[in-house]
């Protein structure tokens, strides 16, 4: 059976390797155009790995291209395991495989299609979640369910954590539909499309830190959803953009402020009072190279108005 694999960031990468380990083979790879592999973004660049193992690969940055067409027909692919992209396939591209196109989403389709599936669940501290496979259609996140791993999200956990656990059931669950297509036993059930939510976009401003409004629990919500791998959540202090990598709740009484009012520091920690109690906020990562905690004064403010971006 000739599989050919589409990814781009670090799932695909856990993916390949697991493939690897118990011998299943793939004989091309579809990925991003490299681009630079920094904090706050799940891209990884996975010629490195293709090279290495002798995978033939094609770089691009539109999967539906008359290139990578031209190379799918000539590789004679039976099935493709899209294990992250951002792009549709089009109705030609579905048409190539001799088999299934077969992608996958970190929800419990019907619910939770869309983007940022990770990013939701943190927002909306869902407990019970799966990661579905499903035959790719022209609808995002609409095909045929194949294939639905549950598991449980530990409370308090941020998306890189989730990220994680999401990387391992995704390269099982790919396994798993390998043996079963070597088997023939693939099953496909149809959504309930009654039943679909999808999820919006998230954009730039949505992670945005307003202390004036949002209590300790929804701060500390939004720092844990938006960190590395993703962009993360911010503030500005002085006009200067603050990136918070991460949130401690705080235990200890005897600190009271206005929002946004800068209570204490401590190492690479600084508490701040939100709109109901104060929350201490770590890793702060500043945009210009003059400013760090140092320059953080007890008293002062983060700014808490938005017209500033």
């Amino acid at each position: 059976m000739r599989i050919v694999c589409v990814g781009f960031n670090q799932e695909s990468l856990v993916c390949l390797k697991k493939f690897q380990k118990v011998g299943l083979p793939v004989c091309g790879l579809i990925m991003r155009e490299s681009q630079t592999e920094k904090k706050g973004s799940d891209y990884q660049d996975l010629s490195p790995f293709a090279l290495e193992n002798s995978i033939p690969f094609i770089q691009t940055s539109d999967i539906n291209s008359y290139d990578v067409k031209q190379w799918l027909k000539f590789l004679d692919v039976d099935v493709v395991f899209i294990m992250g992209w951002s792009q549709l396939v089009d109705g030609e591209f579905l048409k190539i495989p001799n088999m299934y196109t077969i992608g996958s989403h970190p929800s419990k389709l019907p619910y939770g299609a869309g983007r940022a599936p990770i990013v939701w669940s943190i927002l909306e501290e869902v407990r019970d979640s799966a990661v579905t496979f499903f035959k790719v259609v022209n609808k995002a996140d609409a095909g045929s369910i194949i294939l639905q791993k549950e598991f449980n999200i530990p409370s308090n956990s941020n998306s890189r954590q989730l990220y994680n656990i999401v990387s391992s059931i995704l390269a099982n669950g790919f396994i798993e539909l390998y043996d079963q297509l070597l088997l023939n036993s693939i099953c496909e059930i149809e959504q309930d499309m009654s039943a679909r939510v999808v999820r919006g976009k998230r954009i730039y401003e949505d992670g945005y830190i307003d202390f004036s409004r949002m209590t300790s629990h929804q701060v500390d919500l939004l720092i844990r959803a938006t960190t590395d791998p993703y962009p993360g959540a911010f503030t500005f202090y002085e006009k200067t953009k603050i990136t918070i990598w991460g949130s401690e709740k705080n235990n200890t009484d005897g600190y009271k402020g206005t929002p946004g009012q800068i209570l204490a520091k401590n190492k690479d920690r600084v508490l701040v009072q939100c709109s109901d109690s104060p929350i201490w906020i770590v890793e702060l990562e500043f945009d210009s190279v003059d400013s760090n905690n140092d320059k953080v004064i007890i008293g002062s403010k983060f700014d808490t108005n938005r017209g500033i971006f």
